[in-house]
C-alpha cells in the first residue's frame, strides 16, 4: 500500500482513497456497494416492462468508429441461389476495449507505481493483461438502481457547452427537478448531450474539448456511495481538465485527473459513450428517472475495459 491508503496527506492535499476499505484482496471497488438488498430494490422499479439499450451501434459512422471498430463477414449468402444446399454465415469483430460504449475498469489507470487497492502496476499490468483489477471481476456486479441526471433538459439546451465543468450543484438541481433522492449503490448516469456533436460538427470536434464531471463531482460520488458513473461523452470528465484537479492528484501533467481519482484512488468504474437520449425522452414523458440498470462487462479475463450493451428497464 502507498501513503495514500485510506488517508489524506496534509502536505499535498491529496484526498483519501478506498484502498483497503473492502480488504487487501478487493478487485471490484465501489461495486461492493451493490448488495442483494440494492438489487432487490432495483428490481421493484420495473413496472412497465420497457427496455432501453444505451449502447451505440457497432457500425461505421458512429462515435465508436473513430477508435477503430471493424466488422468483417467471413462467410456470406452470396451464391445461395446455386444448388439450394444449406450453408452458414459467420462474421468477425475487432475493436478496442475502450472504443465504443464501454466501462473503464479498475486496471485502466495507474500512478506512483500503483493501481487501485495498492497493487503494484508493474507486476499487475503485464503483456498477459491486468492480472489484478481485470474487468472480468465485475462480470456479474453491474446491476442495480440506475438514476438518470438529465442536465440537458434541466439546462434547457441541446448539449452542455464545450469545457463545461459539471458540479454537484448541477447534479443536485437535476435530481431535485426529477424528484430523485440518492441511495448507496446507485449507478449514476449523466446526460450532457455531447453525443450530438459527433454528427453536427464531426469527430475532430467531438474528440476535443468537451463538458464533463469535475473534481467536486468525484468527491460527491464518493460521498453518495455511488457504485459507478457513466456519461454520454467521450471522456466522462471535463476536457481540458481543471488545474485544481491535477494539483489534488499530485500529477500536474496527467490530463485525466478524474479518471485517476475515481478509478485508481476510489475504485469506481467510469462508463463512456453511453447513448442516453431515448431513455431521457421516456423519463421526461412519465416523470420516472430511476430504473433497474444492468450493464455487465464481457467476461474478458484481465482486460482493462469492456464494451457493454447497458439496459435500463422500467
Amino acid at each position: 500500500m502507498s501513503e495514500l491508503d485510506s488517508s489524506s496527506s496534509s502536505d499535498t492535499g491529496r484526498p483519501s482513497t478506498n484502498w483497503g476499505r473492502w480488504g487487501p484482496a478487493d478487485q471490484i471497488g465501489t461495486l461492493n456497494y451493490v448488495t442483494p438488498e440494492t438489487i432487490t430494490h432495483a428490481s421493484s422499479l420495473v413496472r412497465q416492462g420497457k427496455v432501453f439499450s444505451l449502447a451505440l451501434p457497432l457500425a461505421p459512422y458512429q462515435p465508436a468508429s473513430t477508435r477503430g471498430v471493424l466488422h468483417h463477414m467471413l462467410e456470406t449468402g452470396q451464391g445461395a441461389h446455386q444448388g439450394g444446399r444449406p450453408l452458414w454465415m459467420q462474421d468477425w469483430l475487432s475493436l478496442p476495449c475502450h472504443g465504443t460504449t464501454h466501462w473503464d475498469g479498475l486496471g485502466h489507470v495507474f500512478g506512483d507505481g500503483r493501481i487501485y487497492n495498492g497493487y503494484e502496476a508493474e507486476a499487475s499490468i503485464t503483456a498477459e493483461g491486468a492480472l489484478r483489477n481485470g474487468i472480468h471481476h465485475a462480470r456479474n456486479r453491474v446491476v442495480g438502481r440506475g438514476v438518470l441526471l438529465d442536465l440537458v433538459r434541466c439546462r434547457q439546451c441541446r448539449c452542455l457547452p464545450t469545457g463545461y465543468v459539471i458540479t454537484p450543484k448541477d447534479l443536485e438541481e437535476a435530481a431535485c427537478s426529477e424528484r430523485l433522492t440518492f441511495r448507496p449503490g446507485d449507478i449514476v448516469l449523466v446526460r450532457t448531450g455531447w453525443i450530438h456533436v459527433f454528427r453536427e460538427k464531426g469527430p475532430d470536434v467531438f474528440m476535443g474539448p468537451q463538458p464533463g464531471i469535475g473534481w467536486d463531482v468525484s468527491q460527491w460520488l464518493k460521498e453518495q456511495h455511488a457504485a459507478a458513473v457513466a456519461l454520454d461523452n467521450l471522456d466522462g470528465e471535463v476536457v481540458p481538465c481543471e488545474p485544481e484537479a491535477v494539483r489534488r492528484i499530485g500529477h500536474p501533467d496527467f490530463p485525466r485527473p478524474i479518471h485517476y481519482e475515481l478509478i485508481r484512488n476510489q475504485g469506481m468504474m467510469i462508463g463512456e459513450l453511453f447513448r442516453l437520449d431515448g431513455l431521457a425522452e421516456d423519463c421526461a414523458r412519465d416523470g420516472v428517472y430511476e430504473f433497474l440498470f444492468v450493464a455487465q462487462p464481457l467476461n474478458l479475463p484481465n482486460a482493462t475495459g469492456s464494451p457493454v450493451n447497458p439496459l435500463a428497464i422500467k
